[in-house]
């Protein structure tokens, strides 16, 4: 499959929105017995397909963001899966986990210098320089006092 989705978008806002539009038109026609409207939602389906699995992808590129144009318009209207508190929440749990990234280089590039461990009451973590045997360290977060073997 990675071979497959090499070179290819995948979805994007505008495929998701055609997603629900043709969940909408299947249930609205399965609901009042309207045919044309599930065959509508087939069609609306196979393109947001065609989309997610297209290799152009300038072209589709350049679809969506003529949809986030429009929709940026539209007041009170969402902009996809990035929008509003949900947006927020994805970039602050992108910004943690490029923090935590940094955090783990850091801490292996000074491993031979650095001693890390985690305070057993709040679980902030602790350095302190290896080597100069027994200390007491405080956390700077709860003020435990620990003694440590360094």
């Amino acid at each position: 499959m990675n071979d497959f989705m090499n070179g290819r978008r995948g979805a994007d806002e505008l495929t998701y929105a055609l997603g629900g539009l043709s969940l909408l038109l299947a249930l609205i026609g399965s609901l009042f017995t309207i045919q044309w409207l599930g065959i509508i939602a087939l069609i609306v389906v196979l393109v947001a397909l065609f989309r997610a699995f297209s290799p152009d992808s300038p072209a589709r590129a350049h679809e969506n963001d003529m949809y986030l144009e429009l929709v940026s318009k539209i007041p009170f209207a969402t902009r996809g899966p990035r929008a509003g508190a949900a947006g927020r929440a994805a970039a602050n749990a992108e910004a943690a986990f490029d923090r935590k990234k940094r955090t783990a280089q850091k801490m292996w590039d000074n491993r031979k210098t650095t001693l890390y461990f985690k305070c057993k009451n709040c679980g902030q973590m602790l350095s302190v320089p290896r080597g100069k045997g027994k200390i007491r360290v405080t956390c700077p977060k709860c003020g435990t006092k620990v003694e440590k073997n360094s």
